[in-house]
């Protein structure tokens, strides 16, 4: 009986030793299989293109990759990197998750060089974590009981074993039972990506890396680990290993400058041209403020009576769209001072902040302004300390020049912070002054103070939605005391105001856009509602005061200051419009959308301009579906302008520009 115990013994042990070197195999499908069903679930919350086959070949094959070298690797070893790895993976598409959620974008490496702000966005990062998330993690209990269960099986082979004389097989055998496995990994990981990423360059992607102007579509061809791997190639190519810019592109880059010039110039021949020249001028960026709360009421309240009486004495654009990418808040602040395009990934703050731009401050310090830039948050946040150097502006007032008498959201309230704003202004009595205010208080996700929250939200009460409302409702109070703050310190009657949004709020729950508005919510007025945001201009006097329908963006802003002051666009490279000016051109956006006020162009996540959407709109507001031809024109136009200022900003063009004027 012990005899055949001691047997069955021997080969259970015999048993555990061949399942051990099976494990390589078996250990990385596991892996593969876990991945790619997560992956799967994931491209149904991205929602942005079904997950067709050359998807799923790209993304178990991007697994392979991520995994074939633990082949190499001993038993206890591999199984403890494989553990890491599918926690590592699995935090990575947690990660993606959450940073779609709010950007509708996929990190980059870029992004992920601004990781220090992360901190800072904590209260965000929690509010848009669901439950159901934590499916991701879900396989990592059981990558844990597989490593400990290695570690205990090799210890008790090892007891098994001790004082038994064994033949270890060594030299040239082991390594090819480790080699060969490896490789066939490695080659049919590398196929499943490459033939598949080449099938669809060849067709409907045609064309597609070469411009790089949005990222879903490279998603719908190389899925998560292959956007992941793809990007980190760019990036690379980019910054270590970047060919010269041809002479053709460059020469194309300042062909369209000339070209935006003629339009540019018209402005200089119209009426307002330097009617206020001389006078102040106090730009407030708002954070997270957009178009449909403008005359929105909530309770039986109107949700911005300042502004709406504000728009009544001002030039009013209420079809101003944002332009804004990854950077947000930076990006706002870029397109507006320096009227370029933002990039496709990450912040031109953070990763070119040492080229160089034709940005407000530099055109006014030419006109003898004093220019000022405030914002009461960390300066280091967004690179903004180097970024406004290099932007030319006299000083930079951060969080450590105000006193913190309103705690609202991530710092100072919106109301001290206009009033310390005004009161900087008068104590450096610098005129004629440029200033530059960025507003705080409405930062996603949108919680104030009980105190604060004066409006009655009704069925919006507790969720996103409604304390967005009650934070423009805040705001909206703030710009009633800056206007009377401005009175009150004589700076009214010698300044121009500006207003506008920087970006969409992040909130893309319409059933709570139709329980606001009362409506159903379709899908062009979801695009317009997300890339609406208000824009005035009050000017001294209350001059010209009246509403403008011409279809504009942030990048108009700096040309329209120009318009205003009555200065040339000659000398600078600039790629708006004023947008008081007659001359016409689209609004692009970064995904390769536009609108020029009489067509509405929402790509298609494969960005075939051909499958997209294109809306005829009318002069009521109105939108109706057409044919995409309509709109093929300015797709290829809009196309061109994105990767124009790429090349620009990536490669630092305006310098040799300026050489080949002068």
């Amino acid at each position: 009986m012990y005899a055949q115990l001691g047997e069955g013994a021997r080969k259970a042990f015999s048993w555990i030793v061949w399942a051990l070197r099976l494990l390589p195999v078996w250990s990385i499908a596991l892996l593969v299989v876990s991945i790619a069903y997560k992956l799967n679930q994931l491209d149904h919350q991205f929602n942005v293109g079904g997950m067709n086959q050359w998807k799923w070949y790209v993304n178990i094959g991007a697994a392979m990759l991520a995994s074939f070298w633990t082949i190499f690797l001993g038993t206890r070893a591999r199984a403890l990197a494989l553990a890491i790895l599918d926690l590592a993976l699995s935090f990575l598409m947690f990660s993606d998750l959450i940073y779609f959620r709010y950007f509708k974008d996929f990190i980059s490496v870029p992004v992920l060089l601004q990781a220090g702000q992360v901190g800072e966005l904590q209260a965000s990062i929690w509010s848009l974590t669901e439950q159901g998330d934590w499916f991701l993690f879900a396989d990592i209990p059981v990558a844990i009981a597989l490593v400990v269960w290695v570690f205990w099986s090799h210890s008790s082979a090892k007891k098994k074993n001790a004082g038994i004389a064994r033949v270890q097989v060594r030299g040239p055998k082991t390594w090819w039972r480790k080699f060969v496995p490896a490789t066939l990994a490695f080659v049919v990981g590398w196929a499943l990506i490459y033939y598949p990423v080449e099938e669809q360059k060849n067709g409907w992607a045609r064309g597609l890396f070469v411009g790089n102007w949005w990222n879903i579509p490279i998603y719908n061809v190389t899925g998560l680990l292959g956007f992941h791997g793809y990007d980190a190639f760019r990036y690379a190519k980019e910054h270590w290993f970047g060919d010269e810019l041809p002479q053709e592109k460059i020469d194309e880059a300042k062909s369209w400058f000339e070209d935006r010039k003629k339009l540019q110039k018209q402005m200089e021949s119209e009426p307002l041209f330097g009617e206020y020249k001389g006078k102040n001028v106090l730009v407030v960026q708002a954070e997270a403020f957009q178009q449909f709360v403008i005359g929105q009421s909530i309770g039986g309240e109107e949700i911005t009576p300042n502004l709406n009486k504000l728009i009544g004495e001002s030039v009013y654009f209420p079809n101003f769209y944002h332009q804004t990418a990854q950077g947000r808040t930076s990006d706002a602040d870029f397109g507006t001072s320096c009227s370029m395009h933002p990039l496709p990934t990450g912040s031109v703050f953070i990763r070119f902040a040492g080229n160089e731009f034709d940005c407000a401050p530099t055109i006014l310090h030419d006109q003898g302004y004093d220019a000022t830039v405030y914002h009461a948050y960390d300066g280091s946040f967004w690179n903004r300390n180097n970024m406004y150097h290099n932007m030319d502006y006299d000083r930079f007032y951060t969080i450590k020049d105000y006193e913190i008498d309103e705690p609202v959201g991530w710092s100072l309230g919106d109301r001290s912070f206009f009033r310390q704003t005004v009161e900087q202004l008068k104590m450096r009595d610098n005129f004629p002054f440029y200033a530059m205010a960025i507003s705080l208080s409405s930062h996603h996700p949108f919680k104030l103070p009980y105190s604060d929250q004066e409006l009655k939200v009704g069925e919006l009460q507790g969720k996103i939605l409604g304390d967005y409302v009650q934070a423009a409702h805040y705001v909206d109070s703030a710009i009633g005391e800056l206007i009377a703050d401005l009175k009150e310190e004589n700076l009214w009657d010698d300044t121009i105001l500006m207003i506008y949004g920087d970006h969409d709020n992040s909130v893309y729950d319409w059933t709570q856009y139709e329980t606001l508005f009362g409506h159903p919510v379709s899908d062009i007025d979801k695009d317009r509602i997300a890339r609406q945001v208000p824009f005035l201009i009050h000017l001294p006097g209350d001059g010209h005061a009246g509403v403008v329908d011409k279809a504009v963006g942030q990048i108009d802003t700096t040309p329209t200051i120009m318009h205003l002051l009555g200065i040339s666009a000659d000398p600078y490279r600039l790629m708006g419009v004023s947008m008081l000016s007659q001359a016409k051109k689209s609004v692009v956006f970064r995904n390769g959308g536009f609108t020029d006020g009489s067509v509405y162009f929402v790509p298609s996540s494969d960005g075939i301009i051909a499958n997209g959407t294109c809306y005829s709109l009318s002069p009521d507001g109105g939108a109706e579906k057409t044919d995409a031809s309509a709109c093929a024109a300015g797709a290829e136009s809009a196309k061109i302008d994105l990767n124009v200022s790429d090349r620009v900003i990536e490669h630092d063009l305006i310098p040799s520009m300026r050489k080949d004027e002068q």
